[in-house]
């Protein structure tokens, strides 16, 4: 009688995550729509070229800022709901986005975004912690969906840029409004707490504070290894996507077509890579995953040639999708008790990460095009070294 209950409670769980996994690869796509000609976007309005890195920083930086916040929100009235009903906020401010024309409105409509990318990046996570047998795989497929999909909806985008540039914002916010209302009928919640909501809590600060307990030099060392891969793929991809089209003028949808290219490639690592490295020693072989990326790094700044480099550069994109999922299967390691803080001290260490290298990747671009792509390489260079170190720690 106990094992059919246990097993009711399994499938009941197996179809909660299924639920997650749809919105989520109806998200990836959606949400990757502006993507490919955000670079066009600039160009075509006559801003600085650090825009591309400030407009990305701004919503990294909200996306810090709340990243607690959202997971005492996502614990308190259920991760499900608190997903579903920020696509509706980043939908508006995606609507906003398209329609501005000066820096100062940009940078307002990506702060925005980010307070509720911010929610979206918690609740999925909280959702298959507490809703799933084995969070650590259910998070590795969450990553791989966002991973393989993601490519094409900067494929879709990059056509519909071509088409017109408005007109894709448009139609990516009304395809967040339909996620949103969808997310509402089919998500479930379960234990939610019942307690008082503070203002107070907004503060990232505070939450980093409550969780000192819980920070030893373990968990420190896993934070700054997230803080600096994030600022790695950060200064990277935002160059990236901004230097084919100041350097080589493609048009959005040949960005578009280069992300479907890693897409497959991302297919094909995430399958047969990621899961069978699940299943080994993950705090030593991420290492090789990092020294992997630095080496690919160092190609991409010594190669000028256009074919050869947008060769290096789908390779490294497909292999970049592979340290993420092993990074969130620290986080259900240990402290498997304290998963929801974790979750938000892991989001929002990567939200710095992400500020710092945008930022980075904008005002750097000016000096030299390509000192982004060496800085990414120097920060995965460090997570090497990083990721002995954890490992080492992790045997102790």
């Amino acid at each position: 009688m106990k094992n059919k209950v246990s097993d009711t409670k399994f499938k009941l769980k197996s179809v909660s995550v299924a639920k997650l996994n749809l919105l989520v690869f109806l998200y990836s796509l959606v949400a990757n729509f502006a993507h490919p000609i955000t670079p066009t976007f600039i160009k075509m309005l006559g801003l600085h070229d650090y825009m591309f890195g400030l407009a990305f920083a701004c919503m990294a930086f909200t996306n810090f800022l709340f990243s607690p916040f959202w997971g005492k929100m996502a614990s308190r009235y259920g991760a499900g709901k608190v997903f579903s009903l920020a696509f509706l906020g980043y939908g508006t401010m995606q609507f906003f986005f398209g329609f501005s024309t000066e820096e100062w409105q940009i940078c307002l409509a990506r702060l925005g975004g980010g307070f509720f990318i911010s929610a979206l990046s918690v609740c999925q996570m909280v959702y298959v912690i507490k809703n799933s047998e084995h969070s650590g795989r259910d998070l590795a497929i969450l990553a791989t969906i966002g991973s393989v999909v993601s490519p094409f909806g900067f494929l879709i985008g990059g056509f519909l840029g071509d088409w017109s540039i408005k007109g894709t914002f448009i139609i990516q916010g009304i395809g967040l409004f339909v996620i949103s209302l969808i997310g509402n009928i089919i998500l479930d919640d379960s234990d939610t707490e019942d307690a008082k909501f503070t203002l107070s809590e907004i503060n990232p600060f505070t939450d980093f504070i409550r969780s000192k307990d819980l920070i030893n030099g373990f968990v420190v060392v896993f934070l700054i290894m997230v803080t600096v891969s994030s600022f790695g793929s950060t200064c990277y991809d935002q160059c990236f996507n901004y230097y084919i089209k100041d350097q080589f003028n493609f048009p959005s949808s040949y960005n578009g077509i280069l992300k479907a290219g890693v897409g497959f490639i991302a297919l094909f690592a995430n399958s047969f890579i990621t899961i069978r490295l699940l299943k080994t020693d993950t705090y030593r072989t991420i290492s090789y995953v990092f020294a992997m990326l630095t080496l690919m790094l160092v190609g991409v700044v010594v190669v000028n040639d256009m074919i050869p480099f947008i060769i290096i550069n789908i390779v490294f994109f497909g292999c970049n999708s592979i340290y993420l999922p092993l990074l969130q299967d620290f986080m259900t390691k240990k402290n498997a008790d304290r998963s929801n803080e974790m979750v938000g001290l892991y989001n929002a260490t990567r939200a710095i990460g992400m500020v710092v290298g945008s930022l980075f990747a904008g005002f750097i671009y000016g000096v030299h095009p390509k000192l982004s792509f060496v800085f990414a390489a120097v920060a995965f260079g460090l997570c090497v070294l990083l990721s002995l170190r954890h490992a080492k720690m992790a045997k102790a």
